[in-house]
């Protein structure tokens, strides 16, 4: 008799356990792919498609039938849109389960976004035509190939009537990404030097340029400015190695100086998950270089105590020790 009742509470619970799962069990894979494809092959007749379709459940959806997925046009796949769905529902209810209920945006608002990002796009693309040549629009990325050297005062004026003609379509333009720019020249004609833009006040705005990781010379130059630093911190400081993290300003007056801003770890510093974290990263050393000739000017420790400084004091030691020493950021 009590082996029975322990039966039977046992299939009860097992039962409570599977119907109470049965709700977090959301369309298979397959079948999610096979409802947005009639979907898309109804509304616009295979002119759209998708890839990079995975299921999108987690503790902020609690939904099992909600997928993510990039929807592109399949004769321009410059026109896109990353999106999620619920693609139990899809051939029902086609509004984004991941935006505010009342937007009521659906899958045809997120198309004719992209198409009108495309056209802003092709607009700009035509408008600079005669001075760059090729200009390539990704999600982060904006490359501007001029196919020639230029000099420094063209170039400056180049970026600012670019950025202005962005800044026209600011709201067409439509990203959620920070975009920068990679100049591309005849010399480098992998990419640069690289210029930043942030957004305020509704515009973007060209932050200091540069060094492109893909310029012609890099990996020779950062191999020797490493080696110069390691060379000046094995007597006064052998507990600094340099870490991943530099950053390269460029000289807008010449196109050529350099500052190389490497950030460096205190080996003597130690997190082995007693006691409270400290930043390792203190130090911030600072070479100045010539891009053409590769040569070293000198070097210096900036400072031994970065790890104490926030971005913003951090970024105002670095601008006002490099413009003294003659790197013009602006």
């Amino acid at each position: 008799m009590k082996f029975t009742m322990l039966t039977v509470i046992c299939l009860v619970i097992i039962m409570c356990i599977v119907f109470g799962c049965a709700q977090y069990i959301g369309i298979p894979k397959k079948k999610a792919a096979a409802n947005l494809e009639v979907y898309l092959q109804r509304q616009y007749h295979g002119k759209l498609v998708f890839s990079d379709l995975s299921l999108f459940f987690n503790a902020a959806t609690m939904d099992p039938n909600m997928y993510g997925m990039l929807i592109y046009d399949k004769d321009i796949p410059e026109i896109a849109f990353y999106t999620h769905l619920n693609l139990k529902h899809i051939l029902e209810n086609d509004t984004l389960p991941m935006y505010p209920i009342a937007d009521k945006k659906t899958v045809d608002d997120l198309y004719k976004d992209a198409v009108m990002r495309y056209n802003t796009r092709q607009a700009v693309i035509a408008d600079f035509i005669d001075d760059i040549p090729e200009i390539t629009f990704s999600t982060e990325t904006i490359s501007l190939d001029v196919k020639r050297d230029i000099e420094q005062q063209e170039l400056d004026a180049l970026i600012t009537r670019f950025i202005d003609r962005l800044n026209q379509s600011f709201r067409e333009l439509d990203t959620a990404f920070q975009f920068h720019l990679l100049l591309k020249t005849a010399t480098h004609p992998e990419g640069f030097v690289t210029i930043p833009l942030e957004i305020e006040d509704s515009k973007w705005q060209a932050k200091p340029m540069v060094l492109s990781e893909k310029a012609v010379g890099f990996e020779r130059l950062k191999s020797m400015i490493l080696e110069h630093i390691q060379a000046k911190l094995d007597t006064p400081y052998p507990y600094y190695k340099p870490t991943e993290h530099n950053k390269i300003y460029m000289d807008k007056s010449t196109l050529s100086r350099g500052a190389w801003l490497q950030y460096l770890d205190d080996t003597r510093i130690v997190n082995n998950g007693k006691g409270k974290w400290r930043n390792p990263q203190t130090g911030l050393y600072v070479v100045y270089f010539d891009l053409e000739t590769q040569f070293i000017y000198r070097g210096e420790l900036l400072t031994n105590e970065n790890d104490t400084t926030s971005y913003r004091e951090e970024l105002m030691q670095i601008i006002s020790t490099i413009e003294a020493e003659g790197i013009k950021t602006k």
